[in-house]
């Protein structure tokens, strides 16, 4: 069971710190290509898709580590309630 929530606390770790260079990224990508254009056209055509972007990465950056977090306490709840069921059948 140790296996299991080292690996839950390490997946939700890093798919916050791959979430947030992407975030990082993405942003300063268009923030440079917004004011080297210095263009509403372009600003007006790309403004949905980078804060749709930004909502995937947040929301993937916020919320795998929650979750990842909650079934990392299920799987030690568990294996607490394992221990003590199968102790009493010694």
């Amino acid at each position: 069971m140790e296996s299991v929530s080292n690996f839950l606390g390490s997946l939700g770790s890093t798919v916050f710190r791959l979430a947030a260079i992407c975030f990082i990224l993405v942003n300063t990508i268009a923030i440079t290509a917004f004011a080297l254009s210095r263009s509403r056209r372009v600003v007006d055509a790309w403004t949905r898709r980078i804060v749709t972007i930004d909502a995937i990465l947040l929301g993937a950056g916020l919320g795998v580590p929650l979750l990842a977090g909650a079934a990392k306490l299920g799987v030690k709840l568990l294996a607490g309630m394992g221990g003590g069921v199968l102790s009493l059948f010694k």
